[in-house]
């Protein structure tokens, strides 16, 4: 994630999570000669989120790192959790493209990670769903992705650093929070006590074999693709002699490379024999060649 050096910006809501980050990376930065610059986002979705910032600002003068505070407008034409999270990382890349931040950090615990893999495994999520959330993704990097939240907010008191509530984080009309609040004590309880660290393996076993996966499925791609005049074009023979989650991993990069944005857990099926596939674009509909434009 950081190999010294580093201008580091630093997601930070108030809450636990990302109060702990900021006191580890902190307490790292004399040593890996880290320069710190917090973000606090304001989504102005709840009365108090004000008092959060003010609350941020007051945390970064104590530590000696400088703060910026983002007012957002989130979408609400979708998911809530979704806008919001979208006008968070948006507000985040901006940020550090004006401080020069070569990675952004944030708070995500493994109790994150253990939430978001029960709640795809609820939605039917693939293998690729279950890989959950990435420790390292582009410059986004999560250094406690694998720490559970008990332990940080005992490193906070045991540093006699305080943490803003957010109520909106029991509200059980979002699914997180009822998977938080009441599935996962329920399965604590009744039949795993370990169900969180059982759920975050599984989270990075998944992410091993998505790896190999795309490493496989773009050897093949750049072997079959014929490119040329914004396109692609691959023998369907040869795609289908795949392994079927290989082909469609094919499937998905070409469309990928090709500008798709849809998303890498929706991508579609594999051809048979009596349909091509389609990737964003046109297919055709001969027998031997199917192809991207």
């Amino acid at each position: 994630m950081l190999a010294g050096g580093e201008t580091v910006l630093v997601g930070v809501s108030g809450g636990a999570d990302s109060v702990a980050l900021l006191h580890l990376l902190s307490s790292l930065a004399p040593d890996w000669q880290l320069r710190l610059h917090v973000l606090h986002v304001d989504h102005q979705l709840r009365a108090e989120s004000a008092a959060d910032a003010v609350f941020v600002q007051a945390l970064g003068a104590r530590l000696g790192i400088p703060v910026d505070v983002a007012t957002v407008a989130v979408e609400r034409c979708g998911s809530l959790e979704a806008g919001a999270r979208e006008a968070r990382y948006a507000a985040l890349a901006a940020c550090a493209a004006r401080v020069g931040a070569d990675r952004i950090a944030v708070g995500h615990t493994a109790d994150d990670q253990a939430e978001t893999v029960l709640m795809r495994l609820l939605q039917g999520a693939g293998v690729r769903g279950l890989s959950g959330i990435p420790p390292v993704r582009g410059a986004i990097i999560r250094p406690l992705i694998e720490v559970r939240r008990s332990a940080l907010e005992a490193e906070l008191a045991r540093a006699g650093l305080a943490w803003a509530q957010d109520e909106t984080n029991r509200d059980p009309k979002f699914l997180r929070n009822r998977i938080r609040h009441e599935l996962l004590p329920l399965l604590s309880d009744s039949y795993n006590p370990e169900v969180a660290t059982a759920l975050v393996r599984l989270a990075s076993l998944a992410r091993e074999t998505v790896g190999a996966l795309d490493q496989a499925a773009a050897a093949e791609l750049e072997r079959l693709a014929v490119w040329g005049d914004g396109g692609a074009i691959v023998r369907l023979e040869a795609l289908r002699a795949l392994p079927r989650p290989v082909a469609a991993e094919v499937l998905r990069q070409a469309a990928s490379r090709l500008g798709s944005r849809r998303s890498a857990r929706r991508a579609g099926a594999v051809p048979g024999p009596s349909r091509a596939p389609t990737a964003r674009g046109t297919a055709a509909r001969g027998p031997r060649t199917c192809s991207w434009s």
